[in-house]
Parts: C-alpha cells; structure tokens; sequence
C-alpha cells in the first residue's frame, strides 16, 4: 500500500520539503556530541530536551512558543507545569521533564553546596539553600525548610503556591507537616516575583501567627525570609528585629 502523503513509512515527512524531522534531529545531536551546548541559542536548548519526550514532529514552534511566553530558559524552568501546558502548548510528558531536568539541577547544586546534610545556620545560609529553586518563580510560592536539633535540613517542601505576590499559607497545615517530620525548627520563606521585598501587612501577619504557632508546640522558628527576583536581596524578619 502506498504511504500516505506526508508519511515516509511510519516516520513523518515535512509537507514543505520533504524531509523527515529525524535527520534535523540527529544533525542537532551530533553538533552537541562535538561541543556541548557551544553556540545553542537558547530555543535550541530547549527543542533538543523536547526531542525526548515529544516525538517525530518538530519541536522548534514549542520551544519558540515557551519562550515567547515565559522571557527565557530560567522562566520556562520556573513556570507551573499547568501553564506550560496550557500557555506553551506541550504535553504533560514534556512540562514534567522540563520540572524534572530543573528539579535534578538544583538538587545536584545543593549536594555540591551542602553535601547530604544541609545545615541551615542563619539567614545567608537558608536564601543559598532556597534561592536556586525561588529566585525566577513566576508566581508566589511558600516554602517551609523543616530542620532537627542541630539545623540539619530533614525536609523542604512548598506548601503553597499561588498567583503573583499573593499566596495563601495555613499555620496549621505547617505545624502538622512539621509534627509528622518530628521537626524541632522550622524556617519559611516566600518570593516577590516582582522583586519589590518589603513585607506585606499580610505577611507580617502570617509571621506572627506562624511564631505563635510554633512556640505552643515548643518548635523552633528561625526566620521568615523573602526573597526577590535573582540577585535583588531578601529581607529577614529575625535579621530586621520582628522576630526574638
């Protein structure tokens, strides 16, 4: 039977030249083969890692799409994954890669900055710890670092995820988190995507309450930070004298 127009076999054929994509495919691999991502404009990065999990079609329109809507290569990272569904056409295979090429970057950071027990010793340490992963958010995201007797880090988790510089956090929901991971010090923090880092009303109110909180079940709170956009600061409450 003859193949379909358009069809070479089961591989796709370009109406426009003819051409199957494979060939631009592995023309793309063997360029990184010889140098890395020497010379990769940053759509390029971003059609190779789609070559994997969005097969036989180009993959260039998608990544061009993904970063017409989300600026750049570390927006597209941070963006949630229903938006680069939803807003850069991929499928829920593809936004869960791009989460979990991002995820291993900054575990691997970590592991390199702190080895397999991070201590959390002040705020410095703690915007080091977390600025890698909230730094380019695209939305407000509340993150609680939970910690043991000495500070070591037993477990970091965002608890809440809202639009731009609104999220709603639940005092409650962090304490029981921190019960069950029989934490004995917690540190939180939370970003302003739109870089601007003095507190909110609202956030001096969660501070308060997330405190008070703690102290009723004899648990450590060592600071509330905010943090910008990359390299715009942060600001610490314990460092600003709201916290004792």
């Amino acid at each position: 039977m003859p193949a379909r127009p358009g069809m070479q076999g089961s591989r796709p054929v370009s109406q426009k030249d003819g051409t199957s994509p494979h060939g631009h495919r592995q023309r793309v691999r063997d360029r990184y083969d010889r140098a890395g991502l020497q010379g990769f404009a940053e759509h390029e990065i971003l059609e190779f890692l789609l070559f994997y999990c969005i097969p036989y079609i180009d993959t260039k329109p998608q990544a061009k799409r993904l970063l017409a809507r989300f600026k750049d290569l570390p927006g597209v990272f941070a963006a949630p994954r229903d938006r680069l569904m939803e807003e850069g056409g991929i499928p829920d295979s593809a936004a869960r890669m791009l989460h979990l090429v991002r995820d291993i970057s900054h575990h691997v950071l970590k592991l390199k900055s702190f080895g397999n027990n991070a201590m959390i010793t002040d705020a410095s340490t703690a915007i080091a710890y977390l600025s890698g992963i909230m730094a380019n958010l695209p939305v407000e995201q509340f993150r609680v670092v939970f910690l043991d007797n000495a500070n070591t880090v037993i477990a970091e988790e965002a608890l809440s995820t809202g639009v731009e510089d609104q999220t709603a956090v639940y005092p409650r929901l962090v304490m029981r988190r921190a019960l069950a991971l029989h934490a004995t010090g917690i540190l939180v923090a939370h970003n302003h995507p739109s870089g601007h880092l003095k507190p909110s009303t609202a956030d001096h109110a969660i501070t308060r309450a997330l405190a008070a909180a703690a102290g009723t079940l004899d648990i450590r709170f060592l600071d509330h930070l905010i943090l910008g956009r990359e390299h715009e600061g942060y600001f610490s409450f314990r460092e600003q004298g709201y916290l004792s």
